[in-house]
């Protein structure tokens, strides 16, 4: 009887673990044979999911024509940029708080967990202004302050949180053995955190490859500047008296590839990283 419930149970679990997988999935599926379709038959719908036929001029426009070279490299620029800021900063943030910051550690934390609940929409006009003060307007670098800034305190949480269970008799070891503090840092603490670092630098590097809100406002005088986020729903605009949805989906389907890309050559790091603190002892 036991035998019976448990096999049972394990077909409901698959069943709604395929059924998840399946509305996961049927968008991006949608969406990559939707980007062969004209334009004429995308509006149409319908239930046929496969292109009558097959349209890789959509490709070929959008990235000539509609200046997606110029969004690629933008946004390639903004994310690799961010990633390795959020980094360089979280990692040194995260070894001072667990080793210097004592008593203030509690109180930085929770200031740090408060600032991740801050709608982004709140902080456009503040940034706006503050990067024009600072004349980084009209500057790609705008974009990678206020996107490593944004994603900084969830980063320094969770890198923190990975820093604190290092073994302290290791670092006391490299003290004896001559090691200074930055030294601790560079050779023994640094490597010991690769998976949280892989698992920070995906989450960096996706953060500020789908953002929005902010790379909008920061470009809108500027359309050179815009990231692929912001350049997808303008190519919706390049045809003649008629939007372009075919182009715009292709644009998208260009947009996620290079995150799928990263995910799978970062998947070992960011499930080790993610899992890395759930068994102690």
């Amino acid at each position: 009887m036991k035998i019976l419930k448990y096999k049972i149970s394990k077909i409901f679990i698959y069943l709604f673990l395929s059924l998840l997988l399946i509305f996961t999935l049927f968008p991006l599926v949608y969406a990559f044979f939707g980007s062969f379709k004209s334009n004429l038959e995308f509006l149409a719908g319908g239930s046929n999911i496969f292109p009558e036929k097959w349209n890789i001029e959509n490709y070929i426009f959008a990235w000539r024509e509609a200046n997606f070279a110029r969004y690629t490299f933008n946004s390639v620029f903004i994310s690799v940029m961010t990633t390795v800021l959020t980094l360089i900063i979280a990692g040194m943030a995260s070894y001072v708080l667990v080793h210097i910051a004592g008593k203030m550690k509690g109180f930085l934390m929770a200031l740090m967990g408060m600032v991740m609940f801050v709608p982004n929409a709140v902080l456009i006009y503040p940034i706006f202004k503050m990067c024009k003060m600072l004349g980084l307007m009209g500057s790609l670098w705008s974009m990678v302050l206020t996107q490593t800034a944004s994603v900084l305190p969830f980063t320094v949480i969770l890198v923190t949180s990975y820093m604190s269970g290092v073994s302290k008799e290791i670092e006391e070891a490299a003290e004896i053995d001559g090691c200074g503090f930055f030294g601790i840092f560079l050779r023994i603490v640094m490597p010991l955190s690769k998976p949280i670092l892989a698992t920070s630098a995906l989450f960096a590097f996706k953060n500020a490859w789908n953002s929005y809100l902010l790379p909008l406002a920061l470009s809108i005088s500027k359309p050179e500047l815009r990231p692929l986020t912001v350049g997808v729903l303008a190519l919706k605009d390049v045809g003649e008296g008629i939007s372009s949805w075919n182009i715009m989906i292709a644009g998208s389907v260009i947009s996620i590839v290079p995150m799928v890309i990263l995910y799978i050559f970062m998947n070992r790091y960011f499930i080790e990283g993610m899992t890395s603190g759930s068994v102690k002892g």
